[in-house]
């Protein structure tokens, strides 16, 4: 099957595992399944692979086609301005907890680099927050306070090798970047080599029937049982128990990977408020690339998302002269509401049944934290960090802004479901998709190159919010949850389990 999107990474990462043929996953059975094949199912693999659990892992698409092959790849305890955050909203103990977690994900991704010699262009960096105007640089200050009373061995500086206008910065030494998908499909072949893990792909998980013993988990290809499960499929895809859908949101920013005439600085670079610059170069033995994050917004929300790559475009032409832009890509991050991910009890009706999400834009360091505490919870090992982290805790104060945001998004998704759009099929364009009005219904319609007709129900199979056209990557995307498909319906991105309904028109 072949995908829209692709990323630097994957035109420079290499993989050599075959995973197992779906056909042979019916009625197995497992000590431990795990559902989604990014560094957060594949990292609780490797961390269990010696533990003689038989381990099952299905990817509903393939190994590393989730938002672990479209990040801007920093691996840093520094997720923006955090810490300042949890201090103040909850405590000077739970911010310890959250960074320690973050700290242990950071150090476990350097030991297994180093103890696997894995070539996946490791490089130590120094991650910074910068301000361009005095409201950020505010901002920044109270974060750096926040560094003292955590005793982060971070520093204030004026001196920013940028382009653009950089009026001061916050960083911490020690950090890292690396390229993400050599690192996955290096994991992949250790845990496959170990003969403990069993890995499928393109295999989607349908439904999950938890049971006081043994789990009972529908898949495209048949019936699958584990005593114990992992949800690590970016967005928990079971809505009939967690109550997810009302706990998270998905919030997408872009990419650029460019060449650039100017030499190559050293460190991670991300703002405060919009418009974001996320920038750092990749750094390997054939080439320097310049990745140029931003165009942050809620998905499904923007009309054109062609603007937000037109908006890092005019940054780069703006900042780097004569850059070549050699990748562009777009993800899609799983926001929770108090800022604080989801890693532990999918939900506390049902043992063994485990999840982690909600990473925000910091998946790779989280979802190292992830695997060392899912390994914890199945291996009854006691931690001192996790507890901040459980999926079940009730934070209304601060998550209420948020929230009702959300709770606006979700009712216009609802609410354009049902207002008609006068349009005919007929004046669709070539290259182009549309909501129009057709014999008394909505129908979604794409029309190739060719002149041929791609028609859908336009109202997502997840939880019947309406989805619109994404014309800069030619998907149907839900602005209520994230889901996404393709022109003809076909997932490409969950929560949703089920395609789009399509629609038969006469021309």
């Amino acid at each position: 099957m072949e995908y829209p999107r692709h990323s630097y990474w994957h035109e420079t990462a290499g993989r050599k595992t075959e995973t197992l043929p779906a056909d042979g996953l019916e009625n197995k059975k497992f000590d431990l399944l795990i559902i989604g094949g990014g560094l957060t199912g594949i990292t609780t693999a490797y961390l269990l692979k010696d533990s003689g659990l038989k381990i099952g892992i299905i990817e509903a698409t393939t190994i590393g086609y989730g938002v672990t092959g479209f990040t801007t790849a920093k691996i840093t305890v520094q997720h923006s301005l955090i810490y300042d955050y949890l201090i103040n909203a909850f405590s000077l103990s739970d911010a310890k907890k959250y960074l320690q977690a973050n700290q242990e994900g950071l150090n476990l991704v350097r030991q297994i680099i180093r103890e696997n010699n894995i070539d996946c262009d490791f490089r130590e960096q120094t991650a910074y927050v910068y301000a361009v105007d005095e409201s950020e640089e505010k901002k920044i200050k109270n974060e750096f306070e926040a560094y003292r009373q955590l005793g982060i061995d971070g520093f204030y500086t004026n001196e920013i090798p940028l382009p653009n206008s950089a009026i001061g910065a916050i960083g911490i030494k020690n950090q890292g970047q690396f390229n993400p998908l050599k690192y996955l499909y290096s994991l992949l072949d250790i845990i496959v080599k170990s003969g403990s893990c069993e890995v499928y792909e393109n295999v989607r998980a349908l439904n999950i029937e938890p049971h006081s013993g043994t789990h009972l988990i529908t898949t495209q290809a048949g019936n699958v049982t584990a005593d114990k499960v992992v949800v690590a499929s970016h967005y928990p895809f079971d809505d009939s128990f967690g109550l997810y859908f009302l706990k998270l949101y998905q919030d997408k920013s872009y990419v650029i990977a460019a060449k650039t005439k100017e030499a190559p600085f050293d460190g991670m670079y991300i703002n405060v408020n919009d418009p974001i610059h996320s920038m750092r170069y990749q750094f390997s033995d054939k080439e320097n690339v310049l990745l140029l994050g931003g165009g942050n917004h809620r998905a499904g929300e923007k009309d054109n998302e062609e603007e937000s790559y037109e908006e890092l475009e005019k940054f780069l032409k703006e900042n780097f002269k004569d850059a070549e832009i050699v990748s562009k890509w777009s993800t899609q991050d799983c926001m929770t509401y108090d800022q604080i991910p989801y890693i532990g009890l999918y939900s506390n009706s049902f043992e063994n049944l485990y999840v982690a999400t909600g990473f925000k834009k910091w998946g790779m360091t989280t979802s190292a934290a992830s695997a060392l505490i899912l390994r914890n919870k199945i291996l009854n090992i006691m931690d001192d960090y996790s507890d901040i982290f459980d999926p079940s805790r009730i934070t209304p104060a601060q998550s209420a802004k948020e929230f009702m945001s959300s709770v606006k998004s979700i009712a216009s998704g609802f609410i354009k479901r049902v207002l008609p759009v006068p349009d005919e099929i007929l004046e669709v364009k070539e290259g182009e998709g549309k909501i129009v009005h057709y014999d008394g219904r909505r129908v979604g319609v794409y029309k190739d190159e060719k002149g041929d007709y791609f028609c859908i129900n336009p109202v997502c199979a997840h939880l019947k919010c309406s989805v619109s056209f994404n014309e800069a990557e030619k998907t149907w995307d839900c602005q209520c949850h994230g889901s996404r498909y393709d022109i003809k319906g076909n997932i490409l991105e969950g929560p949703t389990v089920k395609p789009l309904d399509r629609i038969t028109i006469e021309k």
